[in-house]
């Protein structure tokens, strides 16, 4: 897998425009492609003017199925291949934020921008369209019976030489969080951590807090580390978690200014101040389906953050005017067990996904892709039992 701001390759691949003349002086063309690189190669297809202007998608079907018909009479079908990994870059015409997924986007991974997959074309394929065009307008004028091709092979080979790119060249960039949505199965290459799928919409933080960052804390406590630690550790990834959630909707919920900047600007040390605010704000119950003893507990744990962030695990008088907590006493060294911080991260897991789940039924993510993925796993179970 690329690193980290690495230019990809395109797949390579030839595009050939047959021109054929006949007697009554009508022109007309086929469209080709052919590839034999060794490389994942993916294919979508736009409808674009002539003069280079992307205007609809093309639904390019199966075999002998019909394509959706052009929006505009004259356009001309372009085809638009992958790079050599099978992925395809988007530029949001939002935010302007640049990303890689599959050929078809429904929405913007920051800023959740909806918008149809061609209106997220990167601008290198843009900058490809117009040259694509302008071949082809040239073929159909100059050309009466032959041939025309774009080399998309010379477009693959320039990647990282210092010599002239071609004027079609078109590569894509790897960004830092490449993950699979739980929800629909789409490849996404973002900026940074957190993000929205791009397909169906599905935020990935729950995934990303339960799988990555609870686990490796899991797994150190089981290796012995501190137990401690690993509680300053989880209820500070908690608090990024909440961070994230916090700064979506202080943007997509109209809200005073004063409540934003208490969503964006503060953190949330108190989980009490958190549950209302979410409760009352946006009616996302955090302890829904908890226990009240291990919703006091969490509550505690946050307290606990502090001294031993700050305080070496010894107890103060804020600690103990904050928490309440009378089973300790001032300048007391507190240790955690093992086993309450692995009930601890069960219990902010609970957390983590009525706020997940919570923010999306204020904002669902789009059903199809997620039927379709549903659909296509009980169809491969099905399989794979009745193989066996």
């Amino acid at each position: 897998m690329a690193n980290e701001f690495e230019e990809i390759a395109h797949s390579g691949g030839k595009i050939s425009f047959n021109i054929k003349t006949n007697d009554q002086g009508h022109t007309s063309y086929q469209i080709g492609w052919t590839s034999n690189r060794p490389v994942p190669t993916v294919i979508f297809a736009v409808y674009a003017l002539p003069q280079g202007i992307p205007v609809e998608g093309i639904q390019l079907g199966g075999i002998g199925q019909k394509w959706n018909p052009p929006p505009i009479p004259g356009c001309f079908p372009v085809f638009i291949s992958s790079d050599s990994e099978g992925k395809f870059g988007h530029h949001c015409p939002n935010c302007k934020g640049y990303w890689r997924s599959g050929p078809s986007p429904n929405l913007c991974p920051y800023c959740a921008t909806v918008a149809p997959g061609y209106d997220f074309l990167s601008k290198a394929q843009r900058h490809y369209i117009r040259h694509y065009c302008k071949v082809l307008n040239n073929a159909l004028s100059t050309v009466e019976n032959g041939e025309v091709i774009i080399n998309m092979d010379e477009v693959a080979d320039a990647v990282g030489k210092e010599s002239e790119k071609p004027a079609f060249y078109v590569s894509e960039q790897s960004q830092q969080r490449k993950f699979t949505c739980s929800a629909c199965g789409e490849f996404n290459d973002i900026l940074g951590r957190f993000g929205y799928c791009s397909r169906c919409g599905m935020r990935n933080d729950i995934t990303d807090f339960e799988d990555i960052t609870v686990t490796a804390i899991r797994e150190r406590l089981n290796a012995g580390n501190v137990p401690e630690d690993c509680v300053r550790d989880a209820v500070a990834a908690f608090d990024a978690f909440v961070a994230q959630y916090a700064k979506q909707l202080a943007e997509m919920v109209p809200l005073t200014d004063r409540r934003k900047n208490r969503l964006v600007k503060q953190r949330f040390h108190n989980l009490e101040e958190l549950r209302e605010t979410f409760k009352t704000w946006f009616d996302i119950d955090l302890s829904e389906g908890m226990k009240d003893e291990d919703i006091r507990y969490v509550a505690l744990m946050f307290y606990r953050r502090h001294i031993y962030e700050h305080n070496g695990g010894e107890v103060d008088q804020k600690y103990l005017d904050d928490s309440g907590d009378t089973t300790v006493r001032l300048k007391q060294h507190i240790h955690e067990s093992r086993e309450s911080v692995h009930a601890l991260l069960s219990s902010m897991v609970k957390i983590a996904r009525n706020i997940h789940n919570g923010f999306h039924a204020l904002f669902p993510p789009i059903p199809e892709p997620i039927m379709t993925f549903q659909e296509n796993k009980e169809r491969m179970a099905r399989y794979e039992k009745e193989r066996r």
